[in-house]
């Protein structure tokens, strides 16, 4: 996981953390897990291994953006959960800066389109697929179908 449980001390405070989860660990994780779920859904072109690491391993290109922006969703997700005196317009605001709509995009939203191009490693062809995935590594992505020929 890129986020760790301790990590999120800096969105949230720990006491906080502890009472929206009741102390449970499972809780917490699940709730990280989540948000680098919903930030992956974004970052298709990229190599979400790299980014990411797995539940054995540890992310090999840590960008503290990215971070930032899983840490301020997790600690929306758990604000969501349970309000403790928490100004939920806060959460609201940084979720939005770091997500945003279609009509208002966020941070994640621009590097998906292209607008913000971060310094990450893009993901690596698979030679079992069809298609070159290194070569949707652009700025930009499309796709189309195969042209058909019609026969009478």
């Amino acid at each position: 996981m890129l986020v760790k449980i301790q990590d999120l001390e800096t969105e949230l405070y720990p006491e906080v953390i502890e009472e929206i989860t009741r102390a449970s660990e499972q809780e917490k994780i699940t709730q990280i897990q989540a948000a680098e779920d919903f930030a992956k859904g974004f970052l298709f072109k990229y190599d979400l291994t790299a980014l990411f690491g797995t539940k054995t391993t540890d992310a090999t290109h840590v960008d503290e953006s990215l971070k930032k922006c899983v840490k301020i969703i997790a600690a929306y997700f758990l604000v969501r959960k349970a309000n403790p005196n928490v100004q939920m317009s806060i959460f609201k605001d940084d979720y939005m800066m770091m997500i945003g709509t279609k009509e208002e995009p966020g941070w994640l939203y621009e590097v998906r389109n292209g607008a913000i191009n971060p310094a990450w490693p893009y993901k690596q062809d698979d030679p079992e697929t069809p298609e070159d995935e290194s070569q949707q590594n652009n700025d930009f992505y499309w796709t189309s179908d195969i042209k058909r020929t019609n026969r009478f």
